[in-house]
């Protein structure tokens, strides 16, 4: 938490100190990163197919998205795993704590009493397998039986390097290898109105964009919060108030609130927002890093829409999906707001977080004064 509060700041810091060039070609500030490459990996459709007709196999699921790597898992296990013996048939590993060579005698083993069999590894650290260690992992891919559903999962943390690069090149080779991604807003909002639609309620207008940006992108919060307002709406409709009355929003969605009214000139607004935050008891280093998350936010919106671009072109070179309503809203909340006047928010924060993490001053009150600084320079 602490530490990715400061990386926001240096960047933004970098990307205000450094001039804003127009590329040539598509108009964007030299603020936006490159993209990075994408490996290939099977879609989710051909996953879904995969597990009806043909479940067994090697699988390597990795992603951010810890909800559908649980429940396509789950699934795998329920097709390939007879429950009578499951005490026989289906292993679980714990990759901190086990071999590859542990896992191999696994694999190998005939399946007791049932024609199919299920191994689970979870959070093997297959990225920092050295040259050996890949040599075991190549063996173990090349050697698992038909009968076997071997899958290696990431619950704990996401792996990256150089050697994660080679690590799914071999089970792009010998398995499947399922990228989960954080779905994009449309496809979210598409998965809300068709769970309502199961349950025979509907969307009103506008209302399941507006849970998402209440409660935010988690799938497993969001199918969560759906499930609440699908038995609490009235009616077959689900309204606006309805997602007010007995949604919680996210802490990020309370500081946006404080942050629209700020912006629009609500200074007591903001301020009773604020102190509302205390009375929840929510910690004030998560309030500043949302803040933080919220300033940049409006500076790359800004920037966006200030070269030529919507807001949501900046969602291509930052980490945005799932999210994209975030710069909308904060295109939204900075129409009225100068550059200048958004890069002193940037460095009044900056201040904020440099204060509360090394004295011993009171956070509350620093975030106090941290908002009538922000008030005062909203209103330049």
């Amino acid at each position: 938490m602490f530490r990715s509060d400061a990386v926001i700041i240096i960047i933004l810091m970098k990307e205000i100190r450094e001039p804003l060039i127009k590329s040539t070609s598509k108009r964007i500030y030299s603020a936006f990163p490159q993209k990075e490459s994408t490996m290939p990996a099977i879609n989710e459709s051909e996953l879904k197919e995969k597990i009806k007709n043909e479940p067994l196999g090697i699988y390597l699921f990795y992603g951010e998205e810890s909800y559908l790597k649980k429940i396509y898992v789950d699934k795998i296990v329920s097709k390939t795993v007879d429950e009578d013996f499951a005490d026989f048939n289906f292993h679980t590993f714990d990759g901190k704590e086990s071999t590859l060579n542990d896992i191999y005698e696994s694999v190998v083993a005939v399946p007791m009493m049932a024609e199919t069999k299920c191994i689970l590894v979870k959070d093997y650290p297959l990225d920092a397998l050295d040259e050996n260690g890949l040599g075991q992992l190549e063996a173990l891919l090349k050697d698992t039986p038909d009968d076997c559903a071997l899958i290696f999962t990431f619950v704990a943390y996401e792996p990256k390097g150089a050697k994660w690069t080679k690590v799914i090149k071999f089970f792009d080779a010998f398995g499947s290898t399922v990228k989960c991604e954080k779905k994009t807003q449309s496809e979210l909002t598409k998965m809300l109105e068709s769970g309502a639609k199961k349950r025979s309620k509907f969307f009103a207008r506008g209302a399941a964009s507006y849970l998402i940006t209440c409660v935010g992108a988690d799938l497993n919060t969001l199918l969560n919060e759906m499930e609440k307002v699908c038995a609490f709406a009235d009616g077959e409709e689900i309204t606006v108030s309805d997602i007010d009355a007995v949604c919680v929003k996210s802490l990020d969605a309370k500081v946006f609130d404080m942050i629209r009214d700020l912006t629009a000139g609500r200074f007591d607004s903001s301020f009773k927002k604020l102190s509302l935050l205390f009375e929840q008891r929510e910690d004030e280093f998560q309030i500043l890093g949302a803040l933080i998350a919220n300033y940049s936010d409006i500076y790359r919106a800004k920037s966006a829409v200030k070269s030529g671009n919507r807001a949501e072109k900046a969602a291509e070179f930052y980490n945005y999906k799932g999210k994209e309503f975030r710069l909308t809203n904060a295109a939204r909340n900075s129409s009225s707001l100068s550059f200048d006047a958004i890069t002193d928010c940037i460095e009044i924060l900056a201040d904020a977080d440099s204060t509360m993490k090394s004295s011993a001053f009171d956070k509350r009150l620093v975030l106090e004064q941290t908002l009538v600084k922000l008030a005062r320079a909203n209103g330049k």
